[in-house]
């Protein structure tokens, strides 16, 4: 087999598990157990409108703007395996105080969503389980940390099939009558940095966020006075 057929296989064989490895918390009360592994992965991002884009101080198109914090670590679930979880500046500074006073190789930690799918104001409580026995030390020793700089970049022509150009306008047309905070909401409920990256396959699950979160960022003209009436 060529390298250009080897190569392809890889990353195919990478792309078809990479649904399953990072930890997704979709509703409230949705809850995971694991274990954090090896050195976190931080990246300053600019929102660009329609999506994140590393933060570049050198671009004139990010002078003015402000860089969002995104840490990326390996997770390790007993029963399923190493994972990756991702999380923004006030998750990783619970993580920061957690690590200071118990250790994060020491324990399992429960990371709990606290707010409904849509809710801009969606926090996660993370709080020390169990001890890590002897046992489960092991089941991690021998498990592979991935590697988060390539796993949380663009992944090029291999990605899966992804929305139409269509779907792409009509998602970020709605979106761009929304607060950022919504918006991180939906991108971060998709598993995606772009509207563009939205998986076809999500695409229905994409339409009926868009629903709950213009429906949540309606106007209120429960007030207001019809002047024709």
């Amino acid at each position: 087999m060529s390298n250009a057929w080897s190569r392809a296989q890889s990353l195919a064989d990478k792309h078809a598990s990479q649904g399953g490895i990072f930890v997704r918390l979709e509703n409230d009360g949705d809850k995971i157990v694991g274990a954090f592994c090896g050195d976190p992965h931080a990246r300053e991002v600019i929102w660009t409108g329609e999506a994140y884009e590393p933060y570049d101080e050198g671009n004139p198109a990010h002078h003015g703007k402000r860089p969002s914090l995104k840490v990326a670590i390996n997770f390790f679930v007993p029963g399923d395996g190493m994972k990756i979880y991702e999380g923004g500046t006030r998750w990783f500074q619970d993580l920061l105080k957690v690590r200071e006073k118990y250790g994060l190789d020491r324990w399992t930690f429960e990371i709990e969503r606290k707010g409904a799918k849509g809710d801009t104001k969606t926090k996660y409580s993370l709080l020390p389980e169990d001890k890590i026995d002897a046992a489960l030390r092991a089941e991690i020793a021998a498990a592979e940390l991935h590697d988060l700089a390539d796993m949380m970049q663009d992944q090029g022509d291999a990605a899966p099939a992804t929305v139409s150009e269509a779907e792409v306008e009509d998602f970020a047309g709605a979106l761009r009558r929304m607060p950022r905070a919504a918006v991180e909401g939906f991108l971060a409920e998709l598993g995606v940095q772009r509207v563009r990256d939205v998986r076809a396959s999500d695409a229905d699950r994409a339409r009926a966020l868009l629903r709950s979160l213009e429906s949540a960022h309606a106007p209120d003209s429960a007030g207001e006075v019809d002047p024709f009436a």
